[in-house]
């Protein structure tokens, strides 16, 4: 079918306009909501850049979050996937976001099949170890039924491949048969080594982990220090030292309102599959990320001796999904397993800046404390279930 004239000048003006918001869109990964700085780098009036943002990004789902750079905070990436035992599944995701509060859990979600969780937390390098006994000593007490911990020496969110998404109809436009390049970035990334920072820099990452268009006159009498000090660190360590990697547009839409401390999601979007690979050579690890970093829908990858993603696939992909899966899991499946995630039980959580010590200037992590307070919360459940 020929386009007469005026439905091509409207279709390029369409495609033009999904490009610029593809460019925008690389741009907020890079430096946040500065919608000004992203207006003039993509040559659009900061109206326009204004109007794109709150319209075709907010109102329909896509939120923001700032990254961490964890290596640089001294975190690791470790992932655990668990059994609860029968008594303790009632009580799951309570005793889960207790975690995230005093045991450097960043996140979780629910298998659909196998009714385990994948548990993901950024542990302070020193204590990795310790993070591992703790959670062989919940699985003593009787918590889990069974749980297998893989840590990790790098992590990384992945930006939005947005030059592959068309914006106007919310779908990815992604030819399963073009091999297309492995995502730029990938190859490229390698972990940073440990920086400079304090309590007051990871209060301000959590603000900006919570809302990323928050300002430092707002942030400063939640946090009770004066501007003058917050925009110093904020100069100085918070950028100065790259303590935040980047930012997330949220493209799946999963999302948690800590105002109202209730978890929103995008159902039936997308199918996420996490994939675990253990004791993989360096070049099977190499083979994997490759065919892995081809996907525009990889949210989060993680590596070392260990190899982690999540992907989530559009549902309507869903049988190359599974063909996917198959091609690269064959080559190493005594080492790799894989799981389809259930976001309607998953939460994330931002930074807890109360586990760092400033007077000590270290992450505190006393496993003894711990295990007592989980104690008690084994004896309270225990008392119910009774």
């Amino acid at each position: 079918m020929v386009l007469e004239p005026a439905a091509r000048t409207a279709k390029s003006k369409l495609e033009d306009t999904n490009s610029k918001i593809g460019a925008m869109v690389k741009l907020l990964t890079e430096y946040g909501p500065q919608i000004n700085r992203i207006a003039r780098e993509v040559r659009i009036h900061k109206e326009t850049a204004r109007y794109w943002y709150k319209e075709r990004l907010l109102k329909k789902g896509y939120t923001m979050t700032a990254v961490p750079n964890y290596e640089k905070l001294g975190l690791e990436r470790v992932v655990a996937l668990a059994e609860f035992s029968g008594k303790f599944i009632p009580y799951a995701d309570a005793i889960l976001m207790a975690m995230s509060e005093l045991s450097y859990l960043s996140s979780f979600a629910k298998t659909l099949t196998e009714d385990s969780y994948s548990i993901q937390a950024n542990v302070p390098r020193e204590f990795i170890n310790d993070w591992i006994r703790f959670m062989q000593a919940l699985k003593q007490r009787g918590v889990f039924d069974s749980i297998q911990v893989a840590p990790f020496e790098w992590v990384r969110v992945v930006p939005m491949r947005s030059e592959l998404y068309d914006f106007e109809n919310d779908s990815w436009q992604y030819d399963w048969a073009s091999k297309p390049k492995v995502e730029p970035n990938s190859a490229s990334f390698s972990p940073s080594e440990r920086g400079k920072f304090d309590q007051i820099d990871l209060a301000l990452i959590k603000q900006f982990q919570i809302d990323p268009e928050t300002t430092l006159f707002a942030v400063s009498p939640k946090l009770q220090v004066n501007y003058k000090t917050l925009s110093w660190h904020y100069r100085v360590h918070v950028v100065g030292n790259n303590l935040v990697r980047g930012y997330l547009v949220n493209w799946a839409g999963t999302r948690y309102d800590s105002k109202l401390e209730k978890a929103f999601h995008r159902r039936h979007r997308y199918m996420w599959v996490e994939l675990l690979a253990r004791g993989l050579t360096e070049n099977e690890r190499m083979e994997l990320m490759a065919k892995v970093n081809r996907l525009p829908f990889v949210w989060l990858e993680a590596g070392g001796q260990n190899y982690f993603a999540q992907i989530a696939f559009p549902s309507e992909m869903i049988t190359e999904a599974l063909g996917f899966i198959k091609e690269v899991v064959s080559p190493i499946k005594q080492k790799a397993t894989w799981h389809f995630m259930d976001q309607a039980n998953a939460l994330r959580f931002s930074i807890v800046p109360s586990l760092y010590s400033q007077e000590q200037k270290k992450w505190n992590f006393d496993q003894v404390e711990l295990l007592n307070r989980f104690d008690k919360l084994v004896l309270e459940i225990k008392g119910t279930t009774s």
